[in-house]
């Protein structure tokens, strides 16, 4: 074999080794970087629904709070009255109370239908429950109001009403913690 023959067979021999060599690495490091890009995107899609969870934790949070203050004017005004009606005359009438825990209860309405719509149902419905039994102890207070004696049961109504924001509470929190992965435990 010539010298000139051998150096060339050598020279292709290096360039096929080289070749192989460079494809290899570029291929491997393409395969890396197409990894890397797909996870990168995974990543960005978990990240976008642990947001969009987060921000809809914090709705609904937000609906309950919203809620629950009204919950808990309204019941102050209600209460008020209802120690008004006890002191005044069966003429007199607070009527400037009166109008304060009526505008009360329609705000409460209201923040129930924000909660309606945020859900979840289950929470939903104990804050249906508590409305309805906000509203029994609301109308035996309308009756008094009205001139009529207190109906029998107006301690009960508002046991319940309690008992119904304990149970809408607790809901609230399980829904909130539940929109972060968090899991609670009844108390």
């Amino acid at each position: 074999m010539t010298p000139e023959i051998a150096t060339g067979l050598f020279g292709l021999l290096g360039a096929l080794v080289g070749g192989g060599a460079t494809f290899g690495v570029g291929y491997l490091g393409s395969r890396v970087q197409r990894a890397q890009a797909e996870q990168a995107r995974v990543n960005e899609v978990a990240d976008a629904e642990r947001a969009r969870r987060s921000q809809l934790a914090d709705a609904r949070n937000a609906a309950y709070i919203v809620f629950l203050s009204r919950v808990d004017g309204f019941l102050d005004q209600a209460r008020e009255l209802e120690e008004l009606l006890d002191l005044a005359s069966s003429e007199e009438r607070p009527t400037d109370q009166y109008r304060q825990y009526v505008a009360e209860w329609n705000e409460l309405v209201t923040a129930n239908a924000t909660v309606q719509l945020a859900g979840p149902e289950p929470t939903a419905h104990r804050a249906q429950d508590l409305l309805d039994a906000v509203g029994t102890y609301s109308e035996m207070i309308d009756k008094r109001y009205r001139g009529q004696r207190w109906p029998p049961g107006l301690a009960t109504a508002w046991d319940r009403a309690r008992e119904n924001r304990l149970a809408f509470l607790q809901s609230a929190r399980q829904t909130y913690a539940a929109g972060f992965g968090v899991e609670t435990t009844p108390a």
